[in-house]
């Protein structure tokens, strides 16, 4: 009963030799489950029977209940009493010791004690390189050392090596537990290492380091891992931050030179047209009773068209602020797209064969739905003149289709001109870009179209987008929804 009692410590301790994911926790409930056995399947019965002088729990078992027999447990009844429990109380106490040390994890320190115990040797090849050292040693008596069995010559290289390796300085005094172990090897491969450790000891002076110093530094190394961790998720976070401060004051650098850009052209286009309109005007103040009549009327419509002009740009202007501010009041009625196109193609189309560009409309039926008319016209206009201007200018084409696709119908312009290159792409729609690779001059207009025409697209509730990745021309597009009434779109 003794044996049987006593043998309950071997599962933790035997495991223990081979398994390091053993704990103190599944070793105590182990104990405790497998002393539990013992008692009900040997102590037990014995006590009973002493007492009462009854073989009725031996022979029936708890509650007569057959396979609760403290002498034939769950059946087996071919074992002696003291081996029958002997054999019940250890797999049960096995059992669970392997089970509790799964579900509980271990601390640190539990961790530590197994894996020195189940791979001890690379625990000593571990000792060897440790930097846990409370001693004294100074350089100049180890360098001594090593001189007189290596050689100066051969010890100043191996030094220097040393030093450059764990990037000390030259000049280094006192010795730490790296020097004090890589001298011990040097002079191992000379004197043996017995000899060589007798040899380093006579030169330093080495106190023993506590279990509670060694767990205090273990501590210490473990809150700075935690702090160096936290450390580095906040540059991370400060990288993150930082670049998107760049990206963003990259973004407002571009759109205040982007505004200075549209300012100047602005200021430009309003000069042209107002010193025309001012030149013929003198012109004709002074040598109006000397000018023949066609000539005089060449000056009048010069001031006429550069005074359409100049209305034009500041219409642009003012409807641009208009649509971007919410003021301008669409007029929504059923339109039919086709006409709306062909009103649009009978203003341009002179422009288009004057310049030799040919304008190819694919076969598309009538189509009626609710937009206005004219800004649609507006928007239309624009594209096509975008088109034309960046068309190929020996061969121009220009390709219109459009297609309804479930409640929206879908409008497509292409050129085969010059291609929008991959940076404009993001800006091309912007109220103050113009690309800078348009033409190697000063490109003409306010870059005011293609914001414009965003704008009034987003205020039928569709979008406005060019097509990326086309190696020559452009393709842009238009959506917007068909079906739905004025309140709607201003929901």
């Amino acid at each position: 009963m003794s044996f049987v009692i006593i043998s309950q410590l071997a599962p933790a301790f035997f495991l223990g030799l081979f398994w390091n994911r053993g704990t103190s926790k599944g070793a105590i409930l182990g104990i405790i489950a497998g002393f539990s056995v013992t008692f009900y399947t040997l102590i037990l019965p014995f006590i009973i029977e002493s007492f009462t002088g009854s073989r009725a729990f031996i022979e029936h078992g708890l509650f007569d209940i057959a396979l609760l027999k403290p002498y034939a447990l769950l059946g087996i009844d071919f074992l002696n009493p003291p081996i029958h429990a002997f054999f019940w109380s250890l797999s049960v106490n096995t059992f669970v010791y392997m089970v509790f040390s799964l579900v509980f994890v271990s601390d640190y320190r539990e961790r530590n004690y197994a894996e020195m115990i189940v791979d001890n040797s690379n625990f000593l090849g571990m000792e060897e390189h440790a930097f846990v050292w409370k001693g004294e040693a100074y350089v100049a008596d180890i360098v001594n050392v090593l001189t007189k069995f290596l050689g100066e010559e051969n010890a100043q290289a191996e030094l220097q090596s040393f030093f450059k390796k764990h990037k000390l300085p030259q000049n280094t005094l006192l010795a730490d537990a790296r020097l004090i172990n890589f001298s011990e090897k040097l002079l191992s491969g000379s004197i043996g290492g017995a000899s060589a450790k007798i040899l380093i000891a006579s030169v330093v002076k080495e106190e023993r380091i506590s279990l509670i110093e060694v767990l205090k530094i273990l501590e210490e190394s473990k809150e700075t891992i935690a702090r160096n961790k936290s450390l580095r998720d906040k540059s991370s976070e400060l990288i993150h931050l930082s670049k998107k401060l760049k990206e963003a004051n990259n973004e407002l650098i571009l759109q205040d030179k982007q505004k200075n850009e549209f300012l100047d052209t602005v200021a430009h286009e309003l000069k042209t047209p107002v010193t025309g309109i001012r030149a013929a005007a003198e012109l004709l103040i002074d040598e109006s009773d000397e000018m023949p009549a066609e000539v005089r009327d060449k000056f009048l419509n010069v001031i006429l068209q550069d005074s359409e002009r100049l209305s034009r740009l500041i219409n642009n202007i003012l409807d641009f602020e208009k649509l971007s501010s919410g003021r301008q009041h669409l007029i929504f009625e059923p339109n039919d797209l086709k006409l709306t196109l062909e009103k649009v193609l009978g203003s341009i189309k002179q422009i288009a064969y004057t310049k030799k560009i040919k304008i190819i409309r694919k076969q598309f039926g009538n189509l009626v739905f609710q937009y206005d008319e004219d800004r649609i016209i507006q928007v239309l206009t624009n594209l096509l003149s975008n088109a034309i201007k960046f068309c190929d200018p020996t061969a121009g084409v220009i390709v219109i289709d459009y297609k309804q696709k479930a409640q929206f119908v879908e409008m497509m312009i292409e050129n085969n001109g010059q291609r929008i290159a991959n940076e404009d792409f993001k800006y091309i729609f912007d109220k103050f870009y113009q690309s800078a690779s348009q033409n190697t001059r000063k490109p003409l207009g306010s870059g005011l179209g293609l914001a414009i025409s965003k704008q009034i697209i987003e205020n039928h509730k569709g979008k406005l987008w060019a097509e990326e990745g086309m190696e020559n021309g452009a393709r842009f597009f238009f959506q917007i929804p068909i079906n739905q009434s004025e309140n709607e779109l201003y929901d």
